[in-house]
């Protein structure tokens, strides 16, 4: 299987955020529930060195440093609270629409 891109991330995260009752989810819980769904293997599965984080999970990580699915409008990120909490996505009406339109679509 080939590796995971972050853009690959996309529609799952979005439909995973559909699911939940108040459409957040915590980062430390998408990084649970997509890597479940999406179910790795190779080198996506590799710890990175000096890290507990494998190259799949820096991934989910990665939505939020390069704002990549908040760059498109289709989740907002909510910084954690307090030190120590994870930060946590909601899905937007746009992210709702765009996820409607591509399983319409296939």
């Amino acid at each position: 299987m080939p590796r995971i891109s972050e853009n690959d991330l996309v529609l799952p995260v979005l439909d995973l955020l559909s699911k939940e009752d108040t459409n957040t989810l915590s980062t430390t819980d998408l990084i649970r529930k997509t890597t479940e769904k999406m179910k790795p293997t190779g080198s996506d599965i590799d710890i990175l060195k000096n890290s507990k984080d494998t190259k799949f999970s820096q991934k989910v990580r990665n939505l939020k440093s390069h704002n990549k699915i908040s760059k498109l409008g289709y989740a907002k990120y909510i910084p954690p609270s307090s030190k120590g909490e994870s930060g946590k996505f909601t899905l937007t009406d746009k992210g709702m629409e765009h996820l409607t339109k591509y399983n319409k679509e296939n």
